[in-house]
């Protein structure tokens, strides 16, 4: 349940003064409560006092719970305590002074009571402890409940002044947040402080123009600068030596013989012809006609002609093929035009900027000098590969092949040469191009929009308005801050009378503990209040320990130091004359040692408060209570009634007899006697029961300690009359006639004297008088009726 906040609770006891006394005349009806599940209270009329006795499970503590809602206006109270098997809607009608009635309905209060100060179970629970633990929010909701009318002024008075320091500082982050767009980039009080400049306009135009001209000099500087396109190299020099190569070692002789068969075969590859011919012989037979060579002086020819050195030069001879299609393919024109493509497309990407002569690289004419200059050399290393061992180039063909390979390269020259002037002139401009440098110009353009923004008017109108909103922030802060002093020292005032008050309280309920450093702090959402408990001269944790409180006080110490609390705060009510204080069962879980000053407590609320209200199970406390207040004034208005059992198990109201209720025995006895005799409606046998029990009373009240109760009437009687004449109990001998008498015609109506027909004895009533008047004598007067 959710206490009423600081605010409400002032405003709704201020509401009581529109409202004349606030007496609680009737609880005309509660409805599906509970066990209150139909309980009519219209017969049943509240006092200034009113006493509510109930058994324990009957509904004490539901229909305090009511009462407790009705003050709150907290209707979830009634609804959690919906009769578990009831047929009937949650209803309550109270009526209050000159019959106005407050209703519950529908879930709701048609109006709330917060002049009832309700002491229960629940207040327990939600100020002072649950479980057996105090927690922070007990503490938060005991200092409220504690602080009283002035501290809840105060409170109310920095809520107040809180609650102006929040709008003042959101009206202030309004208009910043206003002044947001206004100041992107920079902070707001530098913003603020921008000086005005005149021609603002002019000086940013300025600006952009060389921020323009900055900018594009850095994308010009990332441009690339063309490079030259790398030239092919041929080795003509090695390929004609190749070709000039010969086998200086072959004997003369060998070499005729061979010579001259090679121009009698009359055949151009004749000599590696037979190269490879004899690879096959085995130098004694010819591999193609398998003849014997043994003696053949041509094939000993062969053998010196076609030595190692040979197959050596062979072999040289056959890569040449390779180095010239290698070294006059193509792919070295078609490589060397891409990269002068590449550089034009680079020149072309400075034309904006610097002035370039076109890049010309004459492909057909290198495309046709490397053509021819293959041709020649293809021809002169097939002619070198026929006849390895021959030379085969000249003078003149080298000087050709130079002259073809030259013209190739003289295309390439040309072409750099132009990528080389282009690359220089656009290397010069660069190294003249303006060094702006573009962040310092932006920002410097920045800083003069920003200060051209800051004097748009709408600007200096919102800087105007925070101007005085803070001003405002600050006076609502320093209101805050005073308010916020004024409470801690009404709190520090209070909460110390309050533990002074409590102390005192505690001292004459006669507990063995009281509670120390009584304080309030702020830590957290919300205040709360703080304290210690001292016992037996040692300090005593409210959390932890050991010793802690869970363990160290007993459940009638902590139900104490509740009531403490609570009687502490409500006397000190400067408003009690205009509360209704309700109170369930003080003496619940107390000592007996503590219900003459629990009295006493609660006849101090009684005269102060406009009504009291107390719910108890003990008829003896409900009956003493009543007595103390007619006590000091014998016609002081005190309503009894109780919560009884009613059909179904239910409870409804009925009437209390609280004195009927605490009578003893004997007094029950001696009433019943009395009644027959006046005449009231009485039940014969019942009285006639009651002659012997209450004539035995009289006996134990006269002679107390000396007649044993364990011993039967008839027995009593004979130890009158066998008593020495110097016990006391000899002075009722007188009586032993009289008690023998009476005793025989009462005791046919008791079992233990008459087993078989105590109640079928008839009994008449003439005669019943004559035995009752006898036994009222014989205890008035101490003598027997004559």
């Amino acid at each position: 349940m959710k206490e009423p906040c600081w605010n409400n609770r002032e405003t709704k006891r201020q509401d009581l003064v529109t409202r004349g006394k606030p007496m609680l005349e009737r609880i005309e009806q509660i409805q599906g409560v509970g066990l209150l599940h139909d309980a009519n209270g219209k017969p049943y009329t509240c006092q200034k006092a009113t006493l509510i006795y109930a058994d324990n499970g009957r509904g004490k503590s539901t229909l305090a719970t009511v009462l407790r809602s009705v003050s709150t206006g907290d209707p979830s109270l009634i609804a959690q305590r919906k009769t578990v098997d009831g047929t009937q809607p949650l209803k309550v009608i109270l009526q209050f002074s000159s019959g106005h009635k407050v209703t519950y309905s529908g879930n709701t209060w048609s109006e709330t009571r917060p002049e009832l100060l309700v002491f229960d179970a629940d207040f327990v629970e939600r100020n002072v402890h649950s479980g057996g633990a105090v927690s922070t929010g007990h503490r938060k909701n005991l200092l409220e409940f504690a602080l009283g009318e002035v501290a809840v002024v105060a409170r109310s008075e920095v809520d107040k002044a809180t609650l102006e320091a929040k709008v003042a500082a959101e009206k202030v982050h309004s208009l910043e947040a206003q002044l947001s767009g206004y100041h992107s980039g920079l902070p707001l009080a530098q913003f603020e402080k921008l000086p005005k400049v005149p021609d603002v306009d002019a000086q940013v135009n300025s600006l952009q123009k060389r921020l323009g001209a900055a900018k594009n000099v850095a994308a010009i500087a990332a441009k690339p600068i063309p490079g030259v396109v790398a030239e092919p190299t041929f080795e003509l020099t090695g390929l004609f030596t190749a070709l000039e190569a010969s086998l200086a070692n072959v004997h003369a002789h060998a070499e005729q013989v061979v010579r001259q068969h090679i121009q009698k075969l009359g055949v151009k590859t004749a000599e590696s012809w037979l190269s490879q011919g004899r690879q096959f012989g085995d130098s004694e037979t010819c591999p193609y006609c398998a003849q014997s060579t043994k003696d053949n002086d041509l094939i000993h020819a062969y053998q010196t002609h076609f030595n190692a050195a040979y197959g050596a030069l062979k072999n040289k001879v056959a890569a040449l093929h390779d180095s010239v299609v290698t070294g006059t393919s193509t792919r070295i024109i078609e490589a060397f035009v891409h990269g002068v493509a590449i550089a034009r497309a680079q020149v072309a990407a400075w034309n904006e900027h610097v002035q370039t002569a076109p890049i010309a690289f004459d492909e057909a004419v290198a495309r046709s000098a490397l053509a021819e200059l293959q041709v020649l050399l293809l021809d002169l290393v097939r002619r070198k590969q026929a006849s390895p061992a021959e030379a085969l180039s000249s003078a003149t063909d080298l000087e050709k092949a130079i002259e073809l390979w030259q013209q190739v390269i003289l295309c390439m020259q040309n072409a750099n040469a132009q990528i080389l002037s282009a690359a220089g002139l656009i290397t010069t401009y660069k190294g003249k191009l303006a060094t702006d440098n573009v962040q310092q110009l932006q920002s410097q353009v920045q800083q003069l929009q920003a200060s051209k923004r800051r004097y748009e008017p709408v600007v200096v109108e919102l800087f105007a308005k925070r101007v005085l909103a803070r001003k405002e922030a600050s006076t609502a802060e320093n209101k805050k801050k005073a308010a916020r002093t004024k409470l801690d020292e009404v709190m520090k005032a209070t909460l110390k009378q309050y533990e002074k008050w409590i102390n005192a309280l505690l001292k004459k309920f006669g507990a063995s503990f009281s509670i120390k450093d009584m304080d309030a702090n702020f830590r957290g959402a919300a205040p709360r209040s703080e304290y210690g408990l001292l016992l037996r001269g040692k300090d005593v944790a409210l959390e932890g320990g050991p010793p802690s409180f869970a363990t160290t006080l007993s459940e009638g110490d902590k139900r104490t130091l509740a009531f403490a609390f609570f009687i502490a705060s409500t006397l000190q009510d400067p408003k009690l004359a205009t509360r209704i204080v309700v109170v369930d069962d003080p003496m619940c879980s107390l000592d007996l040692n503590r219900r003459h000053h629990t009295r006493s407590v609660l006849k101090k609320l009684h005269s102060k408060a406009e009504q009291l209200i107390m719910l108890a199970h003990d008829p003896y406390f409900i009956r003493d209570l009543r007595d103390e207040l007619r006590k000091e004034n014998n016609a002081a208005p005190v309503a009894l009634f109780q919560l009884a059992l009613a059909a179904g198990d239910y409870t409804g109201f009925a009437v209390l007899d609280v004195d009927k209720d605490c009578e003893s025995d004997y007094f029950r006895h001696h009433r019943l006697l009395n009644e027959f005799i006046a005449g009231q409606n009485a039940d014969a046998r019942t009285v006639a029961k009651a002659i012997r029990p209450m004539l035995e009373g009289y006996l134990h009240r006269r002679f107390p300690c000396l007649v044993p109760k364990s011993q039967m009437f008839g027995q009593v009687v004979t130890l009158i009359r066998q008593a020495p004449p110097t016990a006391p109990l000899s002075h009722a001998q007188d009586l032993v006639d009289e008690l023998n008498d009476i005793n025989e015609y009462a005791g046919q109506f008791h079992h233990d004297t008459n087993p078989g027909g105590a109640d079928t004895v008839a009994i008449v009533a003439s005669e019943l008088k004559t035995y009752v008047e006898r036994s009222l004598h014989l205890v008035h007067s101490g003598a027997a009726l004559t």
